[in-house]
C-alpha cells in the first residue's frame, strides 16, 4: 500500500471520527462532498472499472475510499 492510500485512510478516519464524535458541522459537510464527488467518479469511470478484474462492487467500494488513486491503478493494469 503506497503513502497516498495511506494518508487517504488516515483522512477517512479522521473524518469517520468527526462523524461520531461531532466537533464540526463543516468537516461533516466536507466528507459528504468527497463522497459525492467519489461516487460522480465512479459514474465517469464505469466503463474502466466495469472492464477490469476487479467484481464491480469491489471498483465502486475503492473508488468511494481512495478514488483517483483506485482509477490510476487501473490505468497502469490496462497498460
Amino acid at each position: 500500500m503506497n503513502k497516498g492510500k495511506i494518508f487517504t485512510l488516515f483522512l477517512w478516519a479522521v473524518l469517520a471520527a468527526n462523524y461520531f464524535l461531532g466537533f464540526s458541522i463543516w468537516i461533516n459537510y466536507f466528507a459528504a462532498l468527497l463522497l459525492g464527488i467519489h461516487v460522480i467518479e465512479f459514474v465517469i469511470f464505469f466503463k474502466r472499472i466495469q472492464n477490469s478484474n476487479d467484481s464491480l462492487f469491489y471498483g465502486f467500494f475503492q473508488t468511494l475510499i481512495f478514488g483517483v488513486l483506485y482509477i490510476g491503478a487501473l490505468e497502469k493494469e490496462e497498460n
